[in-house]
């Protein structure tokens, strides 16, 4: 063998190791797999219900979504159910089936997701006041999947005080065959059953009292939860009384109508810098007095106050302005309100509900 042929095969032979060696990181890269679990979610008083399918992971994995109703009473984005948490590759792709009862519509989805987005927020992770007040680093643990009338899909992550949107999706109107229907049991059949969907519609644990009443006789609102989508360049600021100041050993937490969750360190001042986020949904602190005294508090914001507060000083423009939420806590250290006030001049007050503020414990 000459040496011209001798050296053709050696080539040869390393560009096939080289090109084993790149598959094979590749593969390493792509089956990284993390410690999460999967949730539902669905928007108060319109309960949804996966009928079949799920998350398609890398590497071919999978894990279903059908593990019943997600009712929605704690609000869009909070996670009505999980069940396997254990180490996972991370979700590339959502194709399932749901039920969206108010609607009496199944929807079907069929969509890539964005793995590379997931893969950032679950390498990095996100940092958090432990008990101790101490900043603690932790890592995103669960992906959640959003279903809302009109077909509409979100991907959430989240871990102890913080949640992301991924993505939103749309899904289409389909008809489950009759052929696949006939084949199902007493349980599996239970969308098309009348005693069911009554219960659904009905029952208190699923959709409460208060919101059939309000709901009843009105249209579904379609898009509402693309509206709550929308981001607008805010920040909090809070007003306190004299020499009182928000507790450093914790958090100040704000969760947004869009079902992102932020925390901001209140040891820093400001606590962030204007940021395009959704219209906030709850606002929870602790705040110290001049006597070192902690008081800790929290309220809801009544979602049509917020809404309209936003249009009050942003017009039809998100980027219009930028505007600072104020929390201003009383000289009693017993109520806080809260006001929206834009660069451009305007602010709205917006309504709360559920606020409370206790006295908790003297500093040592």
């Amino acid at each position: 063998m000459n040496k011209a042929i001798k050296f053709l095969l050696s080539f040869l032979f390393f560009i096939q190791i080289s090109c084993q060696d790149k598959k094979s990181n590749q593969k390493t890269k792509t089956m990284t797999k993390y410690e999460w679990t999967e949730g539902t979610s669905a928007a108060l008083g319109y309960p949804m219900e996966v009928y079949k399918g799920g998350i398609e992971c890398e590497g071919g994995e999978w894990v279903g979504l059908n593990f019943g109703i997600a009712s929605g009473n704690q609000g869009w984005g909070t996670i009505n159910n999980g069940m396997s948490n254990g180490f996972k590759s991370l979700p590339k792709r959502l194709d399932f089936i749901w039920m969206s009862y108010l609607e009496n519509q199944f929807y079907q989805v069929d969509t890539e997701i964005d793995t590379e987005k997931i893969r950032k927020y679950f390498s990095q992770g996100f940092e958090i006041k432990g008990a101790s007040g101490k900043p603690q680093h932790l890592n995103y643990d669960v992906i959640s999947v959003g279903m809302a009338p009109g077909g509409v899909v979100v991907v959430w992550i989240s871990g102890v005080g913080w949640q992301k949107e991924i993505g939103r999706y749309q899904g289409k109107k389909v008809t489950i065959p009759e052929s696949e229907i006939a084949k199902l049991d007493s349980h599996e059949n239970r969308f098309w059953r009348k005693d069911y969907l009554e219960m659904v519609h009905t029952r208190e644990q699923i959709i409460p009292k208060k919101v059939q009443e309000e709901n009843k006789g009105k249209p579904i609102p379609l898009g509402l939860w693309d509206v709550y989508r929308t981001r607008f360049s805010w920040k909090p600021v809070f007003e306190l009384p004299e020499n009182a100041k928000l507790n450093p050993l914790r958090d100040v937490g704000i969760e947004m109508i869009n079902g992102e969750k932020e925390q901001f360190d209140a040891a820093k001042n400001p606590l962030s810098d204007f940021d395009f986020r959704a219209i906030p949904r709850s606002i929870s602190m602790s705040v110290s007095d001049k006597d070192n005294n902690r008081y800790g508090a929290a309220c809801n914001l009544d979602g049509k106050s917020s809404l309209d507060a936003f249009n009050t000083v942003f017009g039809d423009d998100p980027k219009s302005t930028k505007a600072e939420l104020i929390i201003k806590v009383n000289e009693a250290f017993s109520f806080f309100t809260v006001k929206l006030k834009g660069e451009n001049g305007k602010e709205a007050f917006i309504k709360t509900d559920s606020l409370e503020m206790f006295k908790s414990k003297k500093k040592n």
